[in-house]
């Protein structure tokens, strides 16, 4: 059986934190940017007609300045976070309630043991690390001395033994360089500062 999610349009969640359609919709922009494996449903222009109410709320509970918040930061914890719609039956609500609980506990537990990652974030350290791996191996034209010389007195066993070194010692720099970039990494995503909800 496929995972169910409890899915609501972008009005239901605006209608239900008291805030704009406009609103919602650029955090859902925000949401499908950063966790393209997030369920939308599309309509046939791509447009967004239904949401993952989960993954909305914990993607605001992560991510959403508390200080300029307009809407309640909804808890990931909690199934009472998300009203149902009067005119559902009390069995009906109850099941939804359930599974945005589950649909939030496997999001907060994904998160937990890495499997959640920013796209924005490995885009830009894979940005850092070619550029940085580039720059190194454009070096490589300075070590041609080096080989000449090898090649010199012991003539392809000696470029052979010269070029191992070289290889031995870029692969020592770009190892040192990626320690380097691992190290400057945040540990946490801090909360997304221009959010208007």
């Amino acid at each position: 059986m496929a995972d169910a999610h409890v899915m609501w349009t972008i009005s239901q969640i605006a209608e239900r934190d008291g805030v704009s359609k406009a609103a919602v919709s650029k955090t859902v922009k925000k949401l499908a940017e950063d966790r393209p494996d997030t369920p939308i449903e599309r309509g046939m222009q791509g447009q967004v007609q239904r949401v993952s109410l989960a993954h909305y709320d914990h993607y605001r509970q992560r991510h959403v300045n508390p200080a300029k918040a307009t809407a309640p930061i909804r808890s990931v914890v909690s199934s009472a976070s998300a009203p149902i719609d009067p005119s559902d039956t009390f069995e009906e609500a109850r099941r939804q309630a359930e599974w945005l609980k589950v649909g939030r506990e496997r999001i907060r537990h994904q998160e937990d043991i890495g499997q959640l990652l920013r796209r924005d974030r490995v885009e830009e350290a894979q940005r850092t690390i070619g550029r940085d791996i580039q720059n190194i191996i454009r070096r490589l034209q300075n070590k041609a001395d080096a080989v000449a010389l090898a090649v010199s007195k012991e003539g392809v066993h000696g470029a052979r033994v010269e070029l191992r070194r070289i290889a031995f010692e870029l692969g020592n720099e770009i190892a040192d360089r990626l320690a380097v970039v691992a190290d400057q990494a945040a540990e946490v995503d801090e909360p997304i500062e221009d959010e208007e909800q």
